[in-house]
């Protein structure tokens, strides 16, 4: 009975062994390839046809909504985002918004996008924003900014044409 016993085990993980393991990487020439099926048609990235990344460049403006500690909540419309550059899922440009205070703030950031749509934006002094790509011409950020005066924030952006 323990034989029988020892050898069900053994045959059990061999097949269980056998559905956790994982297709092997695409071979050289198999990622050769893509590469060269890439530069054909002038996509920047193995794998990805241009046509199947969105363009983000332009002015992107929209309402910003949020809360500082120490000053309350506040809601605007100033808020404006060049995309200046982008190749492939990335993408860099600047951005200008005016605080409570009344004053324009002016920020460099970079920022890459993944295929279904999630953004992160790192800006030059503050942090970082997540986000979401929602449209050809829309996006929503959140941004939480961890400083004297915390702040936490979503906008939502539109394309202007």
């Amino acid at each position: 009975m323990k034989i029988i016993l020892m050898i069900s085990l053994i045959l059990f993980g061999v097949l269980a062994s056998g559905c956790l393991s994982t297709n092997p990487p695409p071979s050289s020439n198999e990622f050769q390839q893509r590469f060269q099926s890439n530069e054909q048609t002038g996509s920047s990235q193995p794998g990805i046809p241009n046509e199947s990344v969105p363009n983000l460049i332009g002015r992107w403006t929209g309402l910003t909504t949020g809360h500082i500690q120490g000053s309350g909540f506040y809601s605007h419309h100033n808020a404006v985002f060049n995309i200046t550059g982008q190749q492939g899922y990335a993408f860099e440009g600047n951005k200008e918004y005016i605080r409570p205070d009344g004053k324009t703030y002016y920020e460099n950031f970079s920022g890459a996008f993944s295929p279904d749509g999630e953004m992160l934006f790192a800006d030059s002094t503050k942090g970082y924003s997540l986000g979401r790509i929602t449209g050809p011409d829309s996006m929503y950020l959140l941004t939480g900014q961890d400083e004297n005066a915390s702040r936490a924030f979503i906008q939502f952006l539109s394309r202007q044409s």
